[in-house]
């Protein structure tokens, strides 16, 4: 491949080198005239030619031309027009800044406010891309109440986002599971804190450390190809000016459900120095501080029970991000950039577990302490030559999930009830006395921690060479990347029964006592206190026995290393012929795999038989050609088509081998090293129209077609192990392996604008979206038997939701501003069963949130937000919608306090 390259690359690398001795270079930056703001997405172009460019981040452009006298144009939504004349020679550089006055000189009913000039930045970004992608500028995330990015993305055109505990944690792109979306902070992928998965929970990076989300829809050949659903990139803040620029916020808040106040604060600096401002300095840092809870019920449909869980919480999101660059001149720059963030999470869950048919009842305390931490390191460089341009960068990334004690206790009372589920809003109880407890006797204790460790070490180079054929530009360029990953998971975990002698539950009963629990449905009592058991039994060891057995189990199933080495290399063309623009190329791709676990083979009597340390590596190949075309209709319209191919890795839970073989119960749960990537065929068409006074109106469709599709299949007496000389002859084997195709088909509509057409609405904007989706894939069917074991079945993909969008209705005076935001998606498969009357859905829901803020003087505003005012819970049912199997509830929760730019 490297060959085939070079060989292709050699003789458009002369021809290029001979056209460019003939022409100059034009750089510089775009900036607001008002507040010497730096313009991203500004198109610069030759007058009378369609030699054009875009701004990148931090306003800076660069353009080869022809000698003589040219006109210079820059354009950018909601700014006026401008063009300039410079005279260039031959081989000669120059640098051209340029600032635009906004559009309310001209237009008296347009304000270019802050909101306005987010919006207008990332609209500008948005409509000059080459492929089909959705930007959300910081100034924009900052009008929604969205603390992290996943929340932040959820605002986007064909993104949904799953929840935990009621914040946004995983996203989900075009009805795609989290695994089908590549997430990247500064153009490189981060690593996964999480042990068995390779997506990332957003809830960990704060919305405060980003200048603005990219989620590209359609691939380019410089991107990384395993992303079907699409690439999230997160870019980090950079300095812009001379003038320091001091940006924050002071705030608290409010939980109801709890009643309990939150903090929250951030800090940035950033400045260039130097009379050239040569050197720029960025430093921001953030802290957000969350006390919060829900009312959960959850119902077991095949054992007839219903468990009650009382969740308590205290999370906290830092951030820290810095960058330090320096520009030689308008030609070479070096950069360092570097993001941490740390998530931590303290959870107490109480439950009681109500079984009729066993007349017993459970109640459980957990307490358990997480964090999640994520560490970008970007160091590289950009080189203007006068026929070519070069940049290169080497990144290291950590993820890190860290349990250091995850305790919980159990005692059982025998006493009866019975459960009424035919109920409108909440089951009917009626159990006795049930929270008596000198009731409850002590069942077992548990004291577990993990680690999990995610590394990536990676480094990389482009090559841009221009070119032009009967006067339309074009550019050749090239690359290649090497990627290092190293992922691990240990774990320990240790479970201590009675010997006799632990005294019942009211020797260990805390607070709080909750007497109102699902609006008052339900009485809890004094729950059991974990830390009260744990003193106990370190003063009275002798009376506890740990279950040795199910500790090795459990330790050796879970616990595994990995490594994956990735290799890629890609040409691409991008080829401009008047308004048409078309890119296309090819990537390649290799991974190399290794995997180290154990097995556990469980005898027929049920007792643990030997543990085997086991290896499996496996290696696959990927070529991808990619093809983007805009055409544009006029400045302000784009028509877009792509035909993509891409890819999604197997998470590590699928090809880890580690099996849990159980001769007693006649299943074996095998890992499978040898699964295959899901691959698949994207086809996209994708109409926009840009209003000059800042906005949008959008409509597209798409179309993916999976192969090797993952799923988890059931081989009906099957000898073991699946290759060579088998051990058991007959047993039922549950792996994940590549089955036939999936189709996903979807539309999306996107409109956005100031109102400023309409007099009495001048002062209102509107933000609008809504995707369709609709999703076919197709399975092993769960009626199949020995007899019958090809027979296939169709379902929906995990995740995939038919409807999803967001409207959003905002008053912008010149003082105030308040901004009602509604979420919508529609109910989605979130597990597949063992039959269909098992398959598990999350059921539609819609979320009412508004943020306001009023300002004391320009530079200061005074914010309130509130989340959740529906009180939407998490609702999930199970085979059909009347069949509701938990409920979570979380009430609704407010921010309030000071912004301020100095």
């Amino acid at each position: 491949m490297r060959l085939i390259t070079l060989l292709f690359c050699l003789p458009l690398t002369f021809l290029a080198t001979s056209a460019m001795a003939q022409r100059g270079i034009i750089s510089g930056k775009i900036m607001g005239q008002e507040n010497q703001e730096p313009l991203a997405g500004a198109v610069i172009s030759i007058s009378g030619t369609n030699n054009s460019t875009s701004t990148d981040l931090s306003g800076e452009y660069l353009l080869y031309v022809n000698t003589g006298s040219i006109s210079l144009t820059v354009r950018y939504l909601g700014f006026q027009d401008t063009t300039v004349s410079i005279q260039i020679a031959a081989g000669e550089s120059k640098t051209i800044n340029i600032q635009l006055a906004s559009r309310q000189q001209t237009l008296s009913d347009v304000v270019i406010t802050g909101y306005t000039q987010g919006q207008a930045r990332a609209l500008n970004q948005q409509k000059n891309a080459d492929n089909i992608k959705n930007i959300i500028a910081a100034d924009q995330i900052g009008r929604f109440p969205d603390p992290n990015a996943a929340e932040a993305l959820q605002r986007v055109p064909g993104v949904n986002i799953e929840r935990d505990q009621g914040e946004g944690r995983y996203v989900l792109v075009r009805g795609l599971a989290p695994q089908f979306t590549n997430i990247s902070v500064n153009g490189e992928q981060i690593p996964s804190p999480e042990a068995d998965v390779r997506f990332v929970a957003l809830d960990a990076i704060p919305s405060d450390q980003l200048a603005s989300i990219e989620v590209s829809k359609a691939l380019t050949p410089d991107m990384d190809g395993d992303a079907i659903a699409g690439s999230i990139n997160l870019i980090t803040r950079t300095a812009h000016s001379r003038t320091p620029e001091i940006i924050g916020s002071l705030g608290s808040g409010y939980n109801r459900l709890m009643g309990r106040a939150n903090l929250q604060g951030q800090l940035q600096y950033g400045q260039r120095f130097g009379s050239n401002e040569k050197l720029g300095l960025l430093l921001n840092g953030n802290y957000y501080h969350n006390d919060l809870g829900s009312d959960n019920y959850e119902r077991a449909v095949d054992d007839n029970e219903l468990e009650l869980r009382d969740y308590e919480l205290t999370r906290t999101r830092m951030g820290l991000s810095s960058t330090l660059d320096y520009e030689f001149n308008t030609n070479h720059e070096v950069y360092f950039k570097g993001l941490y963030s740390r998530f931590t999470d303290r959870e107490w869950r109480r439950a009681f577990v109500f079984k009729p048919e066993d007349e017993e009842i459970e109640r459980q305390t957990k307490d358990r302490f997480e964090s999640q931490s994520v560490l970008t390191l970007n160091a590289g460089a950009k080189h203007t030559f006068r026929s070519f341009f070069l940049d290169y960068e080497a990144q290291y990334s950590y993820g890190e999930q860290d349990t250091p004690y995850d305790n919980e206790g159990g005692f059982i009372a025998g006493l009866p009830s019975t459960i009424d589920f035919n109920t409108p809003r909440f089951p009917r109880l009626d159990a006795g006395d049930y929270t008596n407890n000198t009731l409850y006797e002590f069942d077992a204790v548990g004291y577990g921690k993990t680690l999990a460790k995610d590394r990536n070490l990676t480094a990389k180079f482009n090559v841009g060479i221009p070119y032009k054929i009967n006067g339309n530009d074009g550019l050749i360029k090239f690359g290649a990347k090497v990627r290092s990953k190293n992922k691990d998971f240990d774990i320990q975990q240790n479970t201590y029964e009675n010997l006799g002698g632990v005294p019942n539950l009211d020797s260990f009963d805390g607070n709080p006592v909750k007497d109102d629990f699902l609006s008052g449905e339900y009485t809890l009592g004094r729950p059991l206190d974990v830390s009260k058991l744990i003193r106990y039994y370190n003063a009275n060891p002798a009376q506890f026995e740990l279950q040795v057995e199910d500790k090795a189990i459990d330790e050796a199933l879970e616990s595994f290393e990995a490594s994956e080495d990735v290799i890629a290399a890609y040409i691409m063309a991008r080829q401009q012929i008047r308004r048409l623009m078309v890119l296309g190329g090819v990537r390649y791709e290799r991974t190399n795999v290794d995997y180290r676990s154990s097995d556990v083979i469980i005898n027929e009597a049920g007792d643990l038989d030997a543990i085997l340390p086991v290896r499996g590596s496996s290696n696959y190949d990927f070529i991808l050609p990619q093809l983007n075309i805009k055409y544009e209709l006029d400045n302000f319209t784009n028509i877009r088509a792509a035909a993509t191919y891409s890819y999604a890795r197997p998470n590590f839970s699928e090809i880890i081998p580690a099996q849990e073989i159980n001769r007693e119960d006649r299943v074996a749960t095998v890992g499978n090293a040898a699964l295959r990537p899901v691959s698949a065929i994207n086809y996209d068409l994708m109409f926009e129209h840009y209003f000059g006074s800042v906005g949008i109106v959008s409509a597209g469709v798409f179309h993916k077609r999976l192969d090797d599709f993952i799923y988890r299949r059931i081989l009906f007496n099957s000898p073991y192990p699946l290759t060579g000389t088998p051990v058991i002859n007959d047993i039922d084997v549950v792996q994940a392996q590549n089955g036939d195709n999936a189709n996903l088909t979807g539309v999306e509509f996107a409109f956005q604008r100031r109102l400023n057409f309409i007099p009495a609405l001048k002062d209102f904007s509107l933000y609008l979206n809504y995707t369709y989706t609709h999703s076919k894939a197709n399975i092993q069917s769960r009626d199949a038997d020995e007899d019958n074991a090809n027979a296939t079945e169709s379902i929906k993909l995990p995740g995939q939701t038919t409807h999803m969008g967001n409207v959003s209705l905002a008053y912008e005076g010149r003082r105030f501003t308040i901004r009602p935001s509604l979420n919508f998606n529609g109910a989605y498969l979130s597990e597949v069963g063992g039959s269909k009357a098992d398959d598990l859905y999350v059921q539609n829901r819609l979320q009412l949130d508004v943020s306001a803020s009023y300002a004391v003087i320009s530079r200061m505003r005074l914010f309130v937000e509130l989340m959740n005012l529906t009180d939407q819970p998490l609702e999930v049912y199970q085979g059909n919608q009347s069949q509701t199997i938990q409920k979570e509830f979380y009430s609704f929760w407010a921010r309030f306090g000071l912004k301020f730019n100095l």
